[in-house]
Order: C-alpha cells, then sequence, then structure tokens
C-alpha cells in the first residue's frame, strides 16, 4: 500500500517538506508514511531529520506548499528539543502547515489501548501559528511504545498490527490536509485537548524535573566495547565515553530518552537501570527543606513553618538537580566495576522475557540519524538489520 489517490484536480498543493525527530523510528514512520501518500498524488516532497534542519531551513513560501512537523510525545507534551526546533523556525509568511504526534499505543488482546499525546501537537502548532503559519490541522497517532525505563515492550505481532493502524489513520489524515481540509475538531483532538489540560502539571513537571531524573538512568552493561555508536549518533550530543583505555557512554543532563542509544546498541549493552532509578528516586526525594529549616529552627523559631513554601520548595530544587548529577556521577564510577555492573544489570526489568528493547521494525539507523561531526569512534559496527 502506498497511500490512497485523490483526484489531482483537487489536491490543494504541489509541494510538501517534512520535518521529523525519531528516537526508534515511530515517528520517521509516520512520516514516511505522509511522504509516500503526497508522492502518491503527485506532490514533489521533501524529509529533512530535524538534526539536519538547522535553524532557517528553507522552507517553500508559495501558496501551493505546506510543510508539517512529525515528532513523539514525551511527558504527554512535546519534547524540549520539538519545542526549541518550533520557535526557531522562520517566520511563516502564512505558509501552510500541520503537525502530528506520535504516541505510545497498546495492544490488549484484541483490543487497541489509544496512548495519550495531550498538548504535544498543540504546543507546537501554537508557536507556529504565533509565528505566522496557517496551521491546517493536528494529529495523534498510536505507534507502539518505545519506552522500556517505565513499561514492557509489545509483541511483534501486537507492534504490526498497531502500525497498521496507524499507516490507515496518517493516510486519512492526509487526505484532508492534501485537500486543504482543516483538521482541528476531531474526537480524537478533543480528546487530546481533556487530556492536555488534566495533564498540564505533569508535563510541566516532566519538562523541568522528570526529564533529567529520566536521563540518568541509563548504564552500560558489561557487553559494551565502547564502539561508541550511542554517542556518535545521538541527536543531542547528550551521550560522552569517558575513559581511555576502556570508555563507556556517560548520559548528560540534555538527554531527552528517545531510546535511540537502546534502540541500535549492536551489543544490546545500554540499560535502564530500574533498581538504579529506585536508589535515584530517594536520593533526590530527599525532602531539603525540611532538614534544613529544621536546623535553622534551633536559631531562629517559627521558620521550619517555611520549609512547606515556596521558599522550601526552591530549597528543594536547588538540591535536586545537583543531587542527581552527583549521585550520578559516582553511580557512573562504581558501575565499571565488574561486581556493581552485574548487579544493576540483572535487577533491571529490560532482560525478563516479557520485557524486552524496541525499535520500529523497519527502520534503520540511517533513515533516522546522522553522524555526528565530531564523532570519533569506529561505527562500522554497526549492525542494522539485526
Amino acid at each position: 500500500m502506498e497511500g490512497s489517490c485523490l483526484s489531482i484536480k483537487n489536491i490543494h498543493y504541489k509541494n510538501l517538506d517534512i520535518h521529523f525527530w525519531s528516537g526508534t523510528g515511530n515517528s520517521y514512520r509516520i512520516a514516511d508514511y505522509m511522504r509516500k501518500t503526497a508522492e502518491g498524488n503527485g506532490l514533489t516532497t521533501r524529509i529533512f531529520m530535524i538534526e539536519k534542519s538547522s535553524n532557517t531551513t528553507a522552507l517553500k513560501t508559495a501558496t501551493d506548499s505546506i510543510t508539517g512537523i512529525v515528532f513523539p510525545t514525551h511527558g504527554f507534551t512535546a519534547p524540549w528539543h520539538i519545542l526549541k526546533f518550533a520557535c526557531r523556525l522562520p517566520y511563516g509568511k502564512s505558509l501552510h502547515a500541520f503537525c502530528a504526534a506520535t504516541r505510545a499505543g497498546l495492544k490488549i488482546g484484541p483490543a487497541f489501548i489509544p496512548g495519550i499525546s495531550g498538548s504535544a501537537a498543540f504546543i507546537v502548532a501554537l508557536i507556529m501559528l504565533l509565528k505566522g503559519y496557517n496551521v491546517r490541522g493536528v494529529m495523534s497517532v498510536d505507534m507502539p511504545s518505545n519506552w522500556y525505563s517505565l513499561h514492557p515492550i509489545q509483541s511483534r505481532i501486537s507492534q504490526e498490527a498497531i502500525i497498521d493502524r496507524a499507516r490507515i489513520k496518517t493516510d486519512r489524515f492526509m487526505d484532508k490536509i492534501l485537500l486543504n481540509k482543516k483538521v482541528w475538531f476531531t474526537v480524537n483532538n478533543l480528546c487530546e485537548m481533556f487530556w492536555g489540560i488534566l495533564l498540564s502539571l505533569i508535563s510541566i513537571g516532566y519538562l523541568f524535573i522528570g526529564r533529567f531524573f529520566l536521563a540518568k538512568l541509563f548504564f552500560a552493561n558489561r557487553n559494551c566495547d565502547g564502539c561508541g555508536v550511542c554517542a556518535d549518533y545521538c541527536t543531542l550530543r547528550a551521550i560522552t565515553m569517558q575513559g581511555k583505555t576502556d570508555p563507556k557512554p556517560f548520559w548528560k543532563y540534555n538527554c531527552e530518552s528517545c531510546m535511540r542509544c537502546s534502540a541500535f546498541c549492536p551489543r544490546n549493552a545500554v540499560e535502564a537501570g530500574h533498581s538504579w532509578g529506585v536508589v535515584l528516586y530517594f536520593i533526590a526525594g530527599v525532602p531539603a527543606s525540611a532538614y534544613l529549616f529544621s536546623w535553622l529552627s534551633r536559631y531562629v523559631p517559627g521558620v521550619q513553618m517555611q520549609s512547606e513554601g515556596w521558599f522550601g520548595n526552591i530549597i528543594n530544587l536547588l538540591y535536586y538537580y545537583p543531587a542527581i548529577f552527583i549521585s550520578y556521577f559516582i553511580f557512573n564510577a562504581l558501575i565499571r566495576i565488574p561486581a556493581v555492573n552485574w548487579i544493576f544489570t540483572h535487577t533491571t526489568m529490560t532482560h525478563l522475557p516479557f520485557w524486552g528493547r524496541y525499535r520500529e521494525p523497519g527502520t534503520l539507523l540511517k533513515n533516522i540519524a546522522v553522524r555526528n561531526k565530531n564523532a570519533v569512534h569506529q561505527t562500522e559496527k554497526i549492525k542494522q538489520d539485526a
């Protein structure tokens, strides 16, 4: 199936640009479906990885052109990386546009359980509207869940069933877009608006707090041979290889937990440390303000009441970020000890039969990533078809 064919005389556009960001291939697959549908209807189509789009990729501004952004949902909203990209786009000059967010769908028995993208597509659409784009519609579409840090991965049969449904939904969306119809007030979009408002505090918490915690869950097990594929192909350059004689990956704060490093590691060496996450949770959750004000109350009567107010929350945040960083720095040193590595490796969920790892079945690393300019490692070890 190469996408639907509409009556050529009814097609409003001649050109389509698609900008996508994808960690494990889900958003790329949706962008590629869109490309096939557009090309099947006679459009000249360009598809860009967002990391190659730079800040000012030339956008066609003719009235017969349209551009789209396709990206994954993180924390029921758009990732920081996408928000910054949208803000850096050149002024739209009424250029027609659309936004699509992939979300984590599940299949349990015969039932398909939709994911939640919340505010993801809407907040990017709002930025584009403010920058002068004529946003024709938004869509959220289920793809197989890839976030094995939090939940198990679906079976291959379930993955393929979810992907097949995503193709149908994407084709229908593109049919309307290509005919210059607006796609706003759908049942799916209204539900996502509801969830976006309801989960807005969680989304804000994720963007400013949660994502830093999740970025510090990763480590390399003893299978790691220091090839550097994870660092060389990280979109955000959020991974560095540390150690001269035995280099191992180190995840920085700007990691978005896109799971690309895990999905395409040729030795399945990247772990999401579930047991380490429990330890980190207790370290990061220390009520620093309560302890501080309890100590100060010995000298300043009544000051302990401030620990529950806004000032106390600021103290807790000032503790939170250094606590995570310092703890991970120590963990990164200890994980090089074989016995410590063995303990944390064998107390993750990753190795359980029902858990696993995920990448979109038909996607290769070259489809979604380009090698960083400063890459220095031997990346010929990538086994893209493995």
